[in-house]
């Protein structure tokens, strides 16, 4: 009788939910299938591997990523160490992300689903709960469903967080607004409970994403700054707050101590990408850029030169930036506005990157804060050289903003008060952050290889993916989730030099690394044999010529070093050539 009293008790609030809610549910589920269309048709097609890509490989270093997780969590693999890649001496993961609630969701649907179906769907699955918690926020500081609404549209449809398929470590940003929701909210109502939750969401963005991380403690610190100037004198504050840094602390500790450890690694990581910003210049502020209709028309109107330094995901909306003014000249909701856009506006400064760039005229004379903070601290700012991660930081305030703009138009304007005028503010806000869907379709038959490689007989195998480097790379981690073979390189985030030792210490693929060609002369077998029998006690078994990838004409010479050897496999896709097959193309051979 309890159990049956408990579900009725239960149905009966998930009842009340659905009806209060019903708006957030359509509305929300709607968007998320209309900005990403067409994902939700690949999501369940079995016949092509589809992938939404946002026009970037580094799609397919996030399917490795899923794999990898996957190995992780069945105690197969080390999450800080591999020899998967840069085989046989392996590669340190200490500064590669894996999103791990994405990890656990495609994994949990890999019986049900192909590999590139459920990433096409864990895809939709963030948006929409990134949506969820901003609108849990939003409900809690405006007490009002409609302008909830708004503001997680604003937030969960904002193009940092939809323009992201390649890299949904970056755009899942749910744990920002719902830290901030159970710390705001647990500190003004003296509940040690959320403010301990508040901890755990914190700690946990670190295995989301270290630049969503770095943003959330530059907004807590700035918050609990000003509120603290209210607050000093409360014992009980002190004691929530450091409950709060301790849980944090703690939940962050398994990602960031490593990452920590070692002070050299630490400035080899900071400095990965050597000197230069990208994707800061202002005017990505006021185009869409890769809007089919804003955009054009955006740069036609401002000359935008070609090659300037542009970001696809860091436009504002002028839905958003028409509102937030409105709040900002309406005395009601001044006060409540301003200390928001103060807290947008240092990530807005820091997004400009080190130097002033305006439609591709530059001001190095007046350098930005971004250029001295970078010096102060590099590991935290000089890692962002995509500057516009620092949009993780404006796109919840700016929502804030322009909600309290909303709710000042609805005190002077009786009709905006309406639910039809929100929808409308909604669909206008979707239409300026469209962005058409970049995808990547793989035929079925370039995997062809992958089952020909496991009909081998009686062999570990092992794999030289040519040609090398790091963009032909993360075709081979592709490759590598769906067959689970170790090859000689690699794409993770910031490769550690020391990873290349063994490519460079072998004369054979240090060759190859450099795009050379290397053949077995009887003026070379020297070298080559001793090369080639190091490979052999290695573990390698073949070298694979990826057609298509090994089309560019510097890749020619390079080619010429599998000419003499006899391929055992070949499709239009790829060559394989057993290692056995350089070695009897040797002159004494």
């Amino acid at each position: 009788m309890r159990v049956r009293l408990w579900e009725r008790v239960g149905l009966r609030a998930v009842k009340k939910t659905l009806r209060e809610h019903w708006h957030f549910l359509l509305v929300v589920s709607a968007l998320t299938l209309l900005l990403t269309f067409p994902t939700i048709l690949y999501s369940f097609r079995g016949d092509v591997f589809w992938l939404p890509t946002g026009g970037s490989t580094d799609t397919f270093i996030k399917i490795w990523d899923i794999w990898y997780g996957g190995q992780f969590f069945s105690g197969a693999a080390d999450r800080f160490y591999t020899d998967l890649m840069f085989y046989p001496d392996g590669v340190a993961l200490t500064y590669h992300p894996l999103l791990l609630p994405q990890v656990l969701f495609v994994n949990a649907l890999q019986p049900l689903l192909p590999l590139s179906n459920a990433y096409s769907l864990s895809y939709l699955v963030m948006i929409w709960l990134t949506a969820l918690a901003a609108y849990i926020y939003f409900l809690y500081l405006f007490q009002e469903k409609w302008l909830a609404l708004f503001g997680a549209a604003l937030f969960g449809f904002s193009p940092h967080v939809v323009g992201h398929p390649n890299h949904p470590d970056i755009m899942f940003m749910a744990t920002l607004p719902a830290t901030l929701y159970c710390l705001q909210r647990g500190l003004k109502e003296g509940r040690a409970a959320l403010v301990t939750l508040a901890g755990v969401f914190a700690g946990l963005t670190t295995v989301i994403s270290m630049y969503a991380y770095i943003c959330l403690i530059i907004t807590l610190g700035l918050m609990v700054g000003a509120l603290t100037v209210s607050r000093w004198r409360e014992r009980g504050y002190w004691r929530l707050l450091i409950v709060f840094c301790l849980v944090a602390a703690l939940a962050s500790a398994w990602r960031a101590l490593p990452m920590l450890a070692d002070a050299n690694a630490l400035d080899a990581a900071a400095a990965w990408h050597g000197a230069g910003e990208r994707k800061y210049d202002l005017i990505s502020y006021f185009v869409n850029h890769k809007h089919p209709l804003i955009g054009p028309l955006g740069q036609s109107l401002l000359a935008t030169p070609g090659n300037t330094r542009t970001s696809d995901t860091s436009y504002l909306g002028y839905v958003a930036l028409t509102l937030t003014a409105l709040a900002l000249i309406s005395k009601s909701s001044r006060l409540k506005t301003l200390p928001w856009v103060a807290l947008a506006a240092p990530f807005l400064v820091l997004r400009l990157g080190s130097i002033l760039s305006i439609n591709r005229v530059h001001f190095p004379e007046y350098p930005l804060p971004k250029f001295y903070l970078d010096q102060l601290l590099p590991f935290f700012f000089e890692t962002f050289r995509e500057t516009d991660n620092f949009m993780m930081g404006v796109i919840l305030p700016l929502a804030v903003a322009a909600t309290f703009g909303l709710m000042a138009l609805r005190r002077k304007l009786p009709l905006a008060r309406r639910p039809w005028f929100t929808l409308l503010l909604i669909a206008m806000v979707a239409f300026e952050f469209y962005m058409p869907i970049e995808e990547r379709v793989i035929p079925q038959e370039q995997f062809a290889f992958i089952d020909w490689l496991a009909a081998e007989p009686d062999q570990e195998i092992a794999l030289i993916n040519l040609p090398m480097g790091r963009g032909n790379s993360k075709y081979y981690n592709l490759f590598q989730a769906l067959s689970g073979y170790p090859h000689a390189e690699g794409a993770i985030s910031r490769t550690p030099d020391s990873a290349f030792d063994y490519i460079r210490g072998n004369f054979i693929l240090s060759h190859w690394h450099r795009d050379m060609a290397i053949l077995c002369t009887r003026d070379s077998s020297t070298e080559y044999a001793p090369a080639l029998e190091q490979l052999e006690r290695a573990g390698f078994t073949h070298v694979l010529w990826h057609e298509e990838l090994g089309s560019e004409p510097k890749y020619a010479a390079m080619r010429s070093s599998l000419e003499a050897a006899h391929a055992a496999y070949s499709d239009a896709f790829v060559s394989i050539y057993r290692l056995q097959a350089l070695r009897e193309s040797c002159p004494q051979a």
